[in-house]
């Protein structure tokens, strides 16, 4: 596993138990399966007391594209936003996105009183494609990088984002709510399309990507 997702597992451990998940199907895949152009690593784990964490590292283009996508999905007991931190390496171009989505019923407010905008307004902000997802996300989410960004310093942001998030763990007021919500979109990820929709769908057909984002990538659970 690369250097940023050993890390966000020891920052994990550091703070719930971590139990690896039985994920053997989606482990290790590539496409296509004769001549591989793209690979798959994948890991899970349940982080009692909080939640699920996904990590998957894809190679393609000959090792020239690396990407790191790490999904925290909150127990709707946890009150927690639903947290997206995607690292892109290609050629001389560095991008890091850190997308938090929160789903709790009145806002957990964790993270408001952070000002992560300016605390990391150092480093160039990105401009991506449009897609739905963008408008749920919360203000402090960071979409960052570009040509010449060191990788290092991405990594470094992405960390400090994950430490404070993993630090603002509290019970939820309204899990039966917060429940219904994860559910929501979840399925609003799966029908309307979400950044890794088309290569999964590729990979594992359409309903073979709905079951690996509700059962490895975003499971929902109160408990």
């Amino acid at each position: 596993m690369t250097a940023l997702s050993e890390a966000v597992k020891a920052l994990t451990a550091e703070k719930f138990k971590l139990i690896p998940a039985d994920n053997k199907e989606y482990k290790s895949m590539k496409s296509p399966s004769a001549v591989p152009i793209m690979r798959f690593n994948t890991s899970q784990f349940r982080a009692e007391g909080l939640g699920n964490l996904f990590i998957m590292e894809t190679s393609a283009m000959l090792g020239l594209m690396k990407l790191t996508t790490i999904v925290f999905t909150p127990l709707a007991k946890t009150a927690l936003p639903f947290l997206l931190v995607d690292g892109m390496s290609m050629a001389k171009k560095n991008l890091c996105y850190v997308e938090y989505y929160d789903l709790t019923e009145s806002g957990c407010n964790v993270l408001k009183s952070e000002s992560q905008k300016d605390e990391f307004s150092y480093i160039p902000d990105y401009s991506e494609t449009e897609a739905w997802y963008i408008a749920r996300r919360t203000p402090y989410s960071l979409i960052k990088g570009g040509k010449g960004v060191k990788k290092d310093l991405l990594d470094d942001m992405a960390l400090k984002c994950i430490r404070r998030y993993l630090s603002s763990a509290k019970p939820c007021a309204d899990a039966a709510g917060h429940y219904e919500n994860l559910k929501s979109f979840q399925r609003e990820m799966i029908e309307k399309g979400n950044p890794s929709s088309s290569t999964l769908e590729k990979l594992l057909g359409k309903g073979g990507a709905a079951k690996m984002f509700e059962t490895a990538i975003m499971p929902v659970n109160i408990e």
